[in-house]
């Protein structure tokens, strides 16, 4: 049987090495890793179930690719709890599992999972379809499938409510985000050589005027859960004194690791937001002999050995320069017998792995105490791509910064902006089907005018000077506007007045009839009867035009000539 262990990964003092050998063994997923190899050795698990071998095998080689690849520890430990819980479901319903029944059993545990969360509301729907799709996912990649498992189940990604993305919610977001930035600037500040090796607390002053003060594991004696009911005697008093002298004496790294923590979680993330990095990358960067090239508006940053520049390690502003190498000098204060090791090296204790990604505790607690937003990595990244492509509006420049494809920046990173899409729109419709200014009602998308096909005999002919002519030219278009309502509304009622003042040559005749100004009045109903009929809203556009003609309200471009006529027809 081939070893199903990662020994490429870094393990904590007390922590289990990963290992797919129980999967092999019925019962075996359902155990802790410890245990489950305690009762293999003890044979208390029975023999490996051959029809596994292969599937388990394949399943262990695809995880370790990823991680030699680069993958994320979290993300393969993800996929092994998601391995597990379908082994499990297996063993305990007797399932025959192997590479050529994985499909059918998938489905039906699939099946299982979706009757529990509708009928004991087994998970949330959003976790049920994580659980689902992440299995699937690994089971493709064994099976060589194109389509994924997860189309033959009946679990679907759940539908969000969405987001509503305007300018006020992103100005919001961008104030977050600075304001956030202004707590780690203050933060590494404070946190100087002088400050973490002095008398506890530190006391932190944000440019808000609020005070931090970080204790580093001393008692805090103005906290009231501190406070001792019963007056301690002289010589407990003393002991207690002696003990947060001491502490406040000692200045070893277990003693001050609250403090450096809260420095070097700030700086990170301060490193994030300036250089671009994901986590993975910038938090198991290694310090090196550092060398600045001048590129654009910042530097690459090179590591330097034997008189050679290395590849770029990463990119960085001007003006953060000066703050990376004092850092890098605080570092080495604290640090100094590990020149070579991490750049930021958090202090662990509790036989934690050292290169695990941090979870930033330190911030967290100090951004719920001062009532600040904290801006995780993943966001923080987000937010800084989305105000870059904001202000320069060059699409693959960002892509290259940010390290990645057009596809992905567009379909992971961008957020939609409103005021680009508004600009975006207009732009588009200034290109293809741009707009001039009509003399009628509406706008023209040409200024050659072109008659309608089948106009009537009489009516007014298109010269882009009468209004009435506009009426029957290609080039004019309607705009959807209650205003656009009123001002056909009140050119129809100037054309009545104009119609009112015709006297025909003959009594019978019929020229009357046909007068320009009522076939006008005739292209203004029918327009006027399409707004009314299309929907309610417009409809209730029309019957407050109508209203207005009735008080004598017109539209402001057509009133002066309606006043003319009603004197005319005085």
């Amino acid at each position: 049987m081939s070893n199903l262990t990662f020994p490429m990964l870094e393990y904590g003092l007390n922590q289990a090495p990963w290992d797919l050998c129980p999967l092999l063994y019925r019962g075996g997923a359902g155990e802790k890793v410890k245990k489950a190899l305690q009762k293999i050795k003890q044979g208390h698990l029975g023999d490996v179930i051959p029809e596994r071998v292969e599937l388990v095998s394949q399943l262990h080689e695809i995880l370790v690719g990823d991680l030699i690849g680069g993958g994320s520890r979290f993300s393969a430990n993800n996929k092994i709890v998601a391995l597990r819980s379908f082994f499990t479901w297996c063993d305990e319903r007797q399932e025959h599992l192997s590479l050529e029944t994985v499909t059918n059993v998938f489905i039906h545990w699939a099946d299982h999972l979706l009757h529990r969360h509708r009928v004991e509301s087994y998970l949330t729907q959003a976790s049920l379809y994580d659980l689902v799709r992440l299995t699937a996912t690994m089971f493709d990649r064994v099976l060589g499938r194109e389509s994924s498992l997860i189309k033959s189940t009946r679990i679907r990604k759940p539908i969000g409510k969405g987001r509503s993305q305007t300018t006020k919610s992103d100005n919001q977001n961008l104030k977050n985000t600075f304001d956030f930035g202004h707590v780690l600037a203050d933060i590494c500040n404070g946190l100087t050589w002088e400050a973490t090796t002095g008398a506890l607390p530190v006391c932190i002053t944000l440019r808000t005027g609020q005070v931090l003060k970080q204790w580093s594991g001393l008692t805090n004696l103005d906290k009231p859960t501190t406070r001792i009911k019963k007056p301690p005697s002289i010589g407990e008093n003393k002991k207690s004194e002696a003990r947060r002298a001491a502490w406040n004496q000692d200045l070893r790294l277990s003693t001050r690791s609250p403090l450096l923590n809260l420095r070097i979680e700030s700086e990170l993330l301060m490193f994030i937001a300036q250089t671009g990095m994901n986590l993975q990358q910038a938090h198991t960067l290694r310090v090196e002999q550092f060398h600045y090239t001048s590129h654009l508006d910042g530097y690459q940053v090179r590591s330097y050995k034997n008189r050679r520049n290395g590849e770029v390690l990463f990119e960085i502003y001007a003006n953060y320069r000066d703050w990376f190498e004092r850092y890098l000098a605080w570092r080495a204060q604290w640090f100094p017998d590990e020149s070579d090791g991490l750049l930021f090296p958090l202090v662990r204790t509790g036989g934690r792995i050292k290169e695990a990604a941090p979870q930033f505790v330190n911030l967290v607690r100090v951004c719920k105490t001062i009532g600040v937003q904290i801006i995780r990595p993943g966001k923080l990244r987000k937010t800084r791509i989305n105000w870059l492509l904001r202000e320069s509006q060059n699409p693959e420049q960002v892509a290259e910064l940010a390290q990645h494809t057009m596809e992905t920046l567009i379909r992971v990173y961008v957020d939609p902006h409103p005021q680009i899409a508004m600009v975006e729109i207009t732009r588009f419709h200034q290109q293809t089907d741009p707009s001039i200014s009509s003399p009628a009602p509406g706008r023209c998308v040409a200024a050659i005018p072109e008659v309608i096909h089948e106009i009537p005999q009489s009516a007014p002919r298109p010269d882009c000077i009468n209004a009435a002519g506009c009426l029957f030219c290609t080039q004019h278009r309607d705009i959807e506007s209650e205003d656009h309502v009123w001002s056909l509304t009140s050119l129809s009622h100037l054309k009545s007045l104009e119609l009112a003042l015709y006297r025909p040559p003959i009594a019978d005749s019929q020229a009357a009839s046909r007068h320009p100004a009522l076939i006008t009045i005739e292209r203004l109903t029918a327009k006027l009867k399409f707004f009314e009929e299309s929907s309610h809203g417009r409809k209730r556009w029309v019957d407050e035009a109508r209203a207005r003609i009735a008080e004598g309200e017109y539209h402001p471009a057509w009133d002066g000539f309606i006043r003319l006529a009603e004197l005319n027809n005085i």
